[in-house]
């Protein structure tokens, strides 16, 4: 059970890793969609990291008050959520709607990654905790694996349905038939997202019916004591 266990949060490293990987391709799409400059198109980072910034202290505090398999069941809802989001935002061809969707897809990463990390530690003895987040690790944002998983969806699903026409053609097209370019291209990046949310959800069911091990932090977040220990550090402090 315990092995299970491992390689079903270890396969969470991968997911998230891939939606970082995947970010580059929709920063390439939007651009090319929609005829953006490299200012629009860079608000896909800043929604993905910003949900980062929002969400990983809320996710600590989460985790220390219910558990480890409740953050992360949260975190996958979260994810599968966004992803779903990508449906409405592509019918309604927003760019808003679609940094909202990438926004809480962001979200339940973070949630994911703040509560993985520390669990795979806890899964048995402290002596073997860090050769147990290496291995896990190797499916993070820089492992091959993450990385050729997003790269190939990117590729067979994104990529190669976007239109040749570069901006100055499109601008040239009357508006009927560059709305029916530019909705099936975004159908494109939607559907490839939801096949994502989908296996999102499968995982999700799969977690929830598994007795997870050590399913609670035994420590308690006090988050003034925290900040405060991590003040006085210098190195934490000027970075």
């Amino acid at each position: 059970m315990k092995r299970l266990a491992f390689i079903l949060v270890s396969l969470l490293f991968l997911l998230w890793g891939m939606a970082n990987n995947m970010n580059d391709t929709l920063l390439a799409a939007f651009r090319r969609i929609m005829s953006m400059s490299d200012l629009q198109t860079s608000l896909v980072q800043f929604a993905f990291y910003g949900a980062y910034f929002c969400f990983a202290l809320p996710a600590a505090i989460f985790i220390s008050r219910h558990s480890y398999k409740a953050g992360i069941l949260l975190g996958l809802a979260l994810y599968a959520a966004g992803t779903m989001l990508f449906y409405p935002a592509g019918q309604a061809a927003s760019y808003g709607f679609f940094l909202f969707a990438i926004y809480v897809m962001a979200g339940g990463c973070a949630v994911l990654e703040t509560t993985a990390n520390p669990y795979i530690l806890s899964m048995g003895s402290p002596e073997t905790a860090t050769r147990r987040l290496n291995i896990a690790q190797t499916l993070n944002p820089v492992g091959a694996i993450s990385a050729i998983c997003g790269i190939l969806l990117s590729r067979h699903f994104i990529l190669s349905e976007l239109n040749a026409a570069d901006a100055a053609e499109r601008a040239g097209m009357d508006s009927q038939a560059l709305a029916a370019i530019q909705q099936h291209e975004l159908n494109a990046v939607s559907g490839t997202y939801m096949l994502i949310g989908v296996v999102l959800l499968v995982l999700l069911v799969i977690i929830a019916a598994v007795k997870m091990p050590k399913d609670r932090d035994s420590g308690k977040f006090d988050i003034r004591r925290t900040f405060g220990r991590l003040w006085h550090n210098k190195r934490w402090r000027y970075g």
